[in-house]
């Protein structure tokens, strides 16, 4: 009786509180699932002190406790940050933190001589006090994450003055591109009747492949540099493996990511027939020295250009891109 006399008086409430209940519910338990999952990872990561037999012909047992220790880190870190943001996130709902910004967006746009009729302004202004609140919120986990932990593990290659020249670079570039598609979105919407959220959806779609198709090209040199990979065995074994699966491979392009860690990655992005590869310089560093070495060893004269490589000289360049992506 007690649960469905509870029921009864969940429903008589208001629908925007329902709807509110209903918001919190499924956020939480999103949240609790997801940290269920996460923990049993965590538990993997501390229970798994040897190496899989899986990785034992490409992983010595230093690597993979450094590795292991890496991922326990990370798990913590992700544990507190997640609960944090989720406590954020209902306190904020709990206390009408989005109602008292719009308020404090309103009176903003009042000292500027701008009245309640000016909808898109004021949204305008609620979203850049709204964004500048999640960066400076966050910006005490991210100094943590990368100056600690990644500092820890030997992966960080940033200043502090970096870092904070990038995150402000990067809230410059996010309020250049959010601001103006936001301010056509909400017109959209204001002027789109009955079938507005048609419209709304078909310009969303089309600033989405936009923005995917200019990034790389556009959006993401302002960060790093990007230059094309030289001319060589590499680039010549990458654009015959593309050509055998018949992808439509343009450029490859190296980017310039040891500035701000030593971690390796490769990447590919592009629509139909104009497909771009992206290897990060920290991949190749590794690929050169490694070619530099076992040539020496070996008593062979180094060639810049990659010709040359022996099998055995690959397999090892494939077992060290392996750890090094592991850690």
């Amino acid at each position: 009786m007690g649960m469905w006399a509870s029921l009864d008086a969940m429903w008589e409430m208001p629908a925007e509180k329902r709807i509110f209940g209903a918001v919190l519910l499924f956020s939480w338990t999103v949240y609790l699932w997801e940290t269920f999952l996460a923990q049993r990872q965590r538990r993997i990561y501390k229970t798994t002190t040897r190496v899989p037999l899986e990785l034992g012909q490409i992983m010595d047992s230093e690597t993979f406790e450094k590795s292991r220790l890496y991922q326990l880190d990370k798990s913590t870190f992700s544990f507190w940050s997640g609960l944090y943001s989720e406590i954020e996130g209902t306190l904020i709902l709990l206390f009408g933190g989005i109602p008292y910004l719009w308020r404090l967006s309103g009176q903003f746009c009042g000292y500027a001589g701008f009245g309640p009729e000016y909808e898109i302004t004021q949204s305008l202004v609620f979203l850049l006090l709204a964004t500048l609140f999640s960066a400076l919120t966050g910006l005490p986990w991210s100094l943590y994450n990368t100056f600690v932990i990644e500092e820890k593990h030997g992966f960080n290659q940033q200043t502090l003055g970096f870092f904070m020249k990038d995150a402000i670079k990067k809230f410059v570039v996010t309020q250049c591109i959010l601001l103006p598609v936001s301010s056509l979105l909400l017109y959209i919407i204001k002027i789109g009747g009955d079938y507005f959220f048609i419209y709304a959806w078909l310009f969303t779609l089309v600033v989405s492949l936009v923005l995917v198709t200019i990034y790389a090209d556009y959006i993401a040199p302002l960060f790093d540099k990007f230059t094309p990979l030289p001319e060589g065995k590499l680039k010549q074994e990458i654009e015959v493996m593309a050509k055998s699966i018949d992808f439509p491979l343009t450029k490859v392009y190296v980017v310039e990511g040891s500035k701000r860690s030593s971690h390796s990655n490769a990447y590919f992005y592009g629509f139909f027939k104009n497909k771009r590869i992206v290897l990060f310089d920290t991949l190749l560093e590794e690929y050169s020295v490694l070619n530099k070495d076992i040539q020496e060893e070996s008593g062979m004269e180094p060639r810049n250009d990659g010709e040359g490589d022996s099998e055995e000289i690959k397999a090892k360049v494939k077992s060290s891109y392996v750890l090094k992506k592991n850690k």
